[in-house]
């Protein structure tokens, strides 16, 4: 159930796009209108001086190490589609990254929604989710749909009968990404609030014996599966992208909730021009063609990246802030 939506609601107004549309994508049809747009409502001022170099953050969502080791390849490939120096680096968390951004010393951020909306905040406004990772789904039909919010789980191990629904998950430990993650904190914690688990405003250290901040929706699963933890939450994609099918048969999912906003690449208008974040954008969506792995290898299991609109794209994530009372900053 979303927090302030109706299924249909969310079928209509969450970026749900279907699979004839991304061919449609794909194919080069309305990429020019995607950069018109981005341009003409989301740019704010043209910098005064031009970048000499982009320097790009990927905010972790798992283990680095299986990560780093391709991010040359996606360096010169953005060297070669936008024709100006680019470094990509590997932040330690989502507070170094915003750190980074508000310095002046990262100008483009891949990162969870609720870390691109604290961005924003932090930045007079001037730092604007542009893209946002595309991910697939089965309506109930069974229907197979691409959309930009997902659904996210609390999850147990199969062995565990004694925990079966959110009520059962009371008193027992649990493993979440960090403070700062949309899939991995925030929005579990609103569905606690929103099933009247967990009082608005209240710490979820109320409702759990111990929580873990792992780091990431991978690392929480491994502690789930080392039984550190009872419980543990993330993305509804994290189990098939992270684990072994051996690891993903030992997983029970507790519930589905949500929608959540995917995660945004957001960039600095007041260091980005018009014409290199345009550039940036056409070669996000020319990658998912031209080096898909690549974007597997580097991108933390992304498959496509899509232009949005920072305020539509983020709109479930501010609802569930104001149900939980969890502060923006």
């Amino acid at each position: 159930m979303g927090y302030g939506l109706s299924l249909n609601e969310f079928k209509l107004n969450t970026a749900i796009i279907p699979i004839i549309a991304i061919i449609a994508v794909i194919t080069g049809i309305g990429i020019g209108m995607a950069l018109t747009s981005t341009s003409e409502s989301q740019i704010q001022e043209i910098p005064e001086q031009s970048l000499e170099k982009l320097v790009v953050a990927v905010v972790p969502q798992g283990d680095i190490k299986k990560f780093e080791a391709q991010e040359k390849m996606l360096e010169d490939y953005f060297v070669d589609k936008i024709g100006m120096q680019v470094e990509i680096f590997y932040p330690i968390d989502d507070t170094t990254t915003l750190a980074s951004i508000k310095s002046g010393t990262t100008h483009v951020a891949f990162m969870s929604s609720r870390p691109a909306l604290l961005a924003n905040e932090q930045n007079g406004g001037n730092v604007l989710a542009f893209m946002a990772d595309l991910k697939p789904f089965k309506t109930e039909s069974g229907n197979e749909i691409l959309g930009t919010s997902y659904m996210s789980q609390y999850w147990t191990l199969k062995e565990r009968n004694d925990i079966n629904t959110l009520q059962d998950m009371r008193g027992k430990s649990a493993a979440f990404s960090g403070p700062l993650s949309t899939g991995g904190y925030l929005f579990p914690v609103a569905e606690l609030v929103h099933q009247n688990l967990l009082p608005s405003g209240d710490d979820p250290k109320g409702f759990f014996s111990n929580i873990l901040f792992s780091g990431g929706y991978h690392q929480s699963l491994i502690a789930l599966l080392n039984g550190e933890v009872d419980v543990a939450a993330g993305d509804d994609w994290a189990v098939f992208t992270f684990l072994t099918p051996e690891e993903q048969s030992r997983i029970k999912v507790i519930k589905d909730f949500g929608p959540v906003p995917t995660h945004s690449a957001v960039y600095n208008a007041d260091l980005v021009d018009p014409e290199t974040i345009a550039k940036f954008e056409k070669a996000m969506i020319d990658l998912k063609n031209e080096k898909p792995e690549l974007m597997d290898k580097t991108l933390f299991g992304s498959t496509q990246y899509v232009p949005v609109n920072h305020y539509e794209h983020l709109q479930t994530l501010i609802d569930a802030l104001d149900l939980t009372k969890i502060p923006h900053i």
